[in-house]
């Protein structure tokens, strides 16, 4: 029998099998030769084989554990758990002092969830060998299922100490290192361990998903084409095959294997809303829609509401997202989360009252539910109290939010600390809120004393004049909100494309400043106005509405070279208290979005900007209009006739106070006047960067 053993732990399992079937016809009631064979069966992939031989073997020689445990072991395979149980604990009770029938028992209480019954069992196969590597394999499988992963990694480190060649161990380091975030190094031990068992479904899994985490999209499709190639028939197998055809971007492959799936589990969620998502990204988001209508109707879980959620607000379909999430609501009335999407929802939409109702539903379920305790922060402020909520969402550390929500944590928690008068946790607030944008330069405002000191001479109107304005941004002054006021004017066409990274080619964002140095020339003013009315014709709407030019910014060399080609044009600025507008960029940032790198580089942008527009409004070039936001918020008659004046039209026709609202709860868009004073200590230093603007605008 040894010479047939060799030839089995040689891979020779056709010449092991021919043996086998001679010595079992001379002895077909040798229990060794029955369990040899039934080992050479299972090999093969003859399972059935397998465990008839094997259950022959028990019955002629029922005291060998070992007999007992190969037995055990494909009915496990089968699903026959609790048969399997039942051979393993005879097996054990034989020979206690083997650690494998331990170690299966153990195992299979792993399948079962029964941690604490396999990490005895694992502890008392180290009784028996405490060098078994598949025992503290099992000990870093059942820390890793309590998320102990420190724990699972030292286990996992001792099987690789004793059995460093033994695949099962090289994989529990993998799966934890891959926990842990450390891909490159998870990745290294999944490939040991295909290296020692090549065609290991489970591990090829946690392989690719290593190399897809390590940004190796190429190694990760092969190793996906070497799962699938295995065939593996369980849904679980086929499942994670699915999920990573469309991790790598193979989303008709992965289509096709869920919706294999679904005829085999069609109740499965995950295979559900893996088929939901190979449809969306495979480009068909309507038919993605449909199948997530179809499923919601039918009682779907929270996930693939949640789907339904999030592909309606990429689309940007607003009232749909309101009354799906209303559905949800309804659908999963004791789901904190539903409750949560529902106030998002109709908070977008300014539903106020209908938000706030399901806030409290969502905290009343589930009082850590994030989203609720932001939302519900805010109402509170906006009742003018900091309650629970605002609590809460004090003691909510950043990193554990949605990335989507980190920075209405951060402008929340500074407008807590705004409302009771604490400057410096503002500050600390909100310039935490800036450093969540991506960096951007602060621009690098030319020296508004500096050249040319004469506008060049303007050119002559050719026809009749087109009405055009131009409204440059300071930021933290409120000029967003008289853009607003512009959009809901029938009569008025903001451009807002120079706010934006596609903004027009018309020569005019180029530094004209050696040129006008040197002087312009008429040719050269001729060529810019061409240019500048080109772009402008691609945009303006047909209908002739007249056209309001946003600008990022407005420099006085830019102004000059406006004042010569375009001499009809006019330029409507709103500002405010210059230290006013730095606390409201600091609170709300500004259009456009420019995040602040450091409060004096920020204070001396402003005070440049200022001396600019300062330095425009005293010239004879174009016509300066300077509204103070203060007026503009106030209703005060005299802006209103500032602003239609600038504007071309009628006093009496425009609307001119703006609710101040933002997207969040009802709270003010902005800070009150005069609010900078309880910012002295916090800001004095940038402050006093800009005294020039203040006195230049009269807020001294």
């Amino acid at each position: 029998m040894e010479a047939i053993r060799t030839l089995i732990d040689q891979g020779q399992l056709e010449a092991a099998e021919s043996a086998l079937r001679e010595r079992l016809v001379e002895q077909p009631e040798d229990a060794d030769a029955l369990n040899l064979y039934a080992v050479v069966l299972a090999r093969r992939g003859d399972l059935l084989g397998a465990r008839s031989h094997f259950k022959r073997a028990v019955d002629h020689g029922p005291d060998q554990p070992m007999y007992l445990v190969n037995y055990a072991l494909v009915l496990s395979q089968q699903g026959d758990v609790q048969r399997a149980a039942e051979l393993l604990e005879r097996a054990a009770a034989l020979d206690p002092n083997w650690a494998r029938s331990h170690t299966l028992l153990a195992q299979l209480s792993v399948g079962q969830g029964q941690l604490d019954a396999a990490e005895t069992r694992f502890k008392t196969a180290l009784r028996a060998n405490e060098h078994d590597p598949q025992a503290l394999v099992g000990l870093a499988q059942v820390a890793y299922a309590r998320g102990d992963l420190e724990s699972a990694l030292r286990h996992a480190q001792q099987a690789i100490a004793v059995a460093p060649r033994d695949a099962r161990a090289q994989a529990a380091i993998g799966m934890v290192l891959m926990a842990q975030g450390h891909h490159s190094f998870a990745r290294k031990a999944l490939e040991n361990a295909i290296a020692l068992e090549a065609n290991n479904p489970a591990v090829l899994q946690l392989l690719a998903r290593a190399q897809l985490a390590d940004r190796d999209r190429g190694a990760a499709m092969a190793t996906v084409d070497r799962l699938a190639a295995l065939k593996p028939q369980d849904a679980p197998t086929q499942r994670s095959l699915a999920e990573l055809a469309l991790a790598v971007g193979r989303f008709a492959e992965a289509r096709q294997g869920f919706e294999r799936l679904r005829k085999r589990v069609p109740d499965d969620g995950r295979v559900l809303l893996g088929l939901a998502q190979s449809i969306e990204l495979g480009g068909d988001q309507e038919a993605a829609l449909a199948l997530l209508a179809e499923l919601c109707a039918g009682g779907a879980v929270a996930e693939l509401w949640q789907y339904r959620l999030n592909i309606l607000q990429r689309l940007r379909r607003e009232d749909d997202i309101l009354a799906v999430a209303r559905e949800f609501a309804l659908a999963h009335p004791t789901l904190a989360a539903a409750h949560a999407e529902h106030a998002l929802a109709a908070e977008h939409l300014k539903l106020y009252d209908e938000a706030r109702q399901a806030t409290e539903r969502a905290l009343a379920l589930e009082p850590g539910n994030v989203k609720a305790i932001v939302l519900g922060a805010a109402y509170e402020l906006y009742d003018g109290r900091a309650g629970a909520s605002v609590q809460a969402l004090e003691g909510l550390p950043a990193e554990s939010l949605d990335p989507n929500l980190r920075p209405t944590r951060a402008f929340l928690l500074g407008y807590a600390a705004d409302r009771r008068q604490d400057g410096e946790s503002a500050v600390t607030a909100w310039m935490a809120l800036h450093s969540m944008f991506p960096p951007m330069r602060m621009p690098a405002l030319l020296d508004p004393l500096g050249a040319p000191r004469e506008l060049p001479m303007p050119l002559p109107v050719e026809g009749t004049p087109r009405p055009l304005v131009f409204v440059p941004m300071v930021p933290g002054a409120g000029g967003e909100n008289l853009v607003r006021l512009i959009g809901r004017d029938p009569r008025l066409l903001p451009l807002l494309d120079r706010l934006t990274p596609q903004a027009r080619r018309d020569g005019l964002a180029i530094d004209q400043r050696a040129l006008l140095e040197q002087g312009l020339s008429e040719n050269q003013l001729r060529v810019f106005r061409r240019r500048y009315w080109r772009a402008f014709e691609r945009l303006r709407a047909p209908s002739g509405r007249q056209a309001v030019d946003v600008l990022p910014s407005l420099e006085w060399p830019q102004y000059a070279a406006l004042s010569a080609a375009l001499p009809h044009a006019r330029v409507l600025v709103v500002l405010r208290d210059p230290r006013d507008a730095l606390v409201n960029w600091l609170a709300y940032g500004g259009m456009p979005v420019r995040p602040i790198p450091h409060l004096e580089l920020a204070a001396n942008y402003l005070a440049r900007q200022y001396q600019h527009l300062d330095r425009m409004r005293s010239s004879a070039g174009l016509a300066v209009h300077v509204l103070r936001a203060e007026d503009i918020e106030a209703g005060v008659p005299a802006a209103r006739a500032t602003l239609a004046h600038a504007l071309n039209l009628a006093e009496d026709s425009l609307e001119l106070g703006i609710a101040p609202r933002t997207a969040l709860a009802g709270l003010p868009d902005r800070l009150e006047a005069e609010r900078w004073r309880q910012y002295t200590s916090a800001l004095g230093k940038s402050f006093r960067l800009l005294q020039p603007a203040i006195k230049a605008f009269g807020y001294d």
